[in-house]
């Protein structure tokens, strides 16, 4: 029989994005578990806006409570929390409304939530505080579900159901076996209206011997503060909220130091090569690539394909694009036409020049690719 889980997805106002999230978390792929998405309404105040998110619920099939009154987000994180154990789920996700799910999210972090000892399995994500995968320009890139799919996808095929032991947690989209919950309890009243529940949450899994695991196998895209400035928690600026630190500082003495331990340790630093890495390798053999010749590269806001700028200089750097994930490394000694065509495993659809460099293109990336001169000043000056 299919493990049960229920899906929190936490909103509060969000006309302008909560819809798209309903409609992600919907459509996830149910093959390993049964889903049923339950929104909470934190009695959000934008006039109408109630009324039409329980419509929107109630065709797509979901659930739906609106709070009597703001209950602030650990209160109202809890209540999913405590209806997951009331009603009998296997599991329960939390979740954030300005979130794009991939449709293989719950058996990806099932696959992770399946090792041993794992208490809770956040999703990665170009916004999941300082475990983001980096991005340039996400909400331009990243804000698109077929193209969400799609990096998840890769993604997996890097890691699998790899999961990497972290200081904390994250609530944007967490996944949590029922008995850690009966077992740990809710998230904190004393947080307020929120921030850092979740880190203080996973705190005392930890303590109660529980693993609290990041799942580099899946990618959730995450806009991040959707709510939080709307009510308030957060002001222009701000990123968290200095009172609740302090009491995780007062808990926890040793939490910024194990965080530093974490970050220093090179962990992450390598999923992140190794993750965009992936991601540009499926992408150039998928939609293709080109080879920019010079310090500038072409502009191309569309982002079909790979973009790879080779300096001008034959020696000290390439760097790759796609989507805003980018990879910069040194090539001094390296053989690029080499390291390319074994990357992409085929020869870049076309070389722009864009300045003059010495050297034998053809012989570099082959003689039948297609080599576009725009310099537009004498070789010498």
């Amino acid at each position: 029989m299919k493990p049960r889980i229920l899906f929190c997805m936490t909103v509060y106002n969000g006309r302008e994005f909560v819809p798209a999230a309903i409609q992600s978390a919907m459509r996830l792929d149910q093959s390993d578990a049964a889903v049923d998405l339950l929104l909470l309404d934190d009695c959000s105040p934008e006039p109408g806006w109630s009324e039409e998110v329980e419509k929107l619920c109630a065709s797509a099939g979901a659930h739906y409570y609106r709070s009597p009154r703001n209950l602030g987000i650990p209160r109202n994180v809890s209540l999913g929390m405590r209806t997951a154990v009331e009603e009998g789920y296997d599991y329960v996700v939390v979740a954030n409304s300005d979130v794009l799910f991939p449709r293989s999210l719950i058996s990806d972090m099932l696959a992770s939530a399946d090792h041993p000892g794992v208490g809770s399995v956040t999703a990665w994500s170009n916004n999941v505080s300082v475990y983001s995968i980096p991005n340039i320009a996400a909400d331009q890139h990243l804000n698109d579900q077929d193209v969400v799919d799609w990096i998840a996808a890769s993604l997996h095929g890097q890691f699998g159901d790899a999961v990497v032991d972290i200081p904390a947690g994250i609530s944007f989209c967490i996944l949590i076996p029922i008995p850690v919950v009966e077992d740990v309890g809710v998230m904190d009243p004393v947080f307020g209206r929120g921030y850092c529940e979740e880190t203080d949450w996973t705190l005392r899994s930890l303590a109660r011997g529980y693993r609290i695991g990041l799942c580099p196998g899946t990618f959730v895209y995450h806009s991040g503060s959707g709510s939080t400035h709307s009510t308030g928690i957060l002001t222009p600026g701000t990123t968290t909220v200095a009172k609740n630190e302090a009491i995780i500082d007062l808990r926890y003495p040793q939490f910024r130091s194990q965080v530093r331990a974490f970050i220093g340790s090179g962990i992450l630093q390598k999923a992140h090569v190794d993750g965009i890495t992936k991601v540009l390798a499926d992408a150039g053999r998928q939609f293709g690539y080109t080879v920019d010749v010079g310090w500038l590269s072409r502009p191309d806001r569309a982002q079909t394909t790979v973009s790879c700028r080779l300096a001008p200089d034959g020696a000290s750097s390439l760097t790759m694009n796609f989507l805003g994930f980018e990879r910069s490394m040194a090539i001094e000694g390296l053989e690029v036409g080499t390291y390319l065509l074994e990357l992409f495993g085929k020869e870049p659809d076309r070389v722009n020049l864009m300045d003059h460099r010495p050297g034998d293109l053809a012989a570099m990336f082959g003689a039948d690719v297609e080599v576009t001169r725009y310099c537009a000043y004498p070789t010498r000056v």
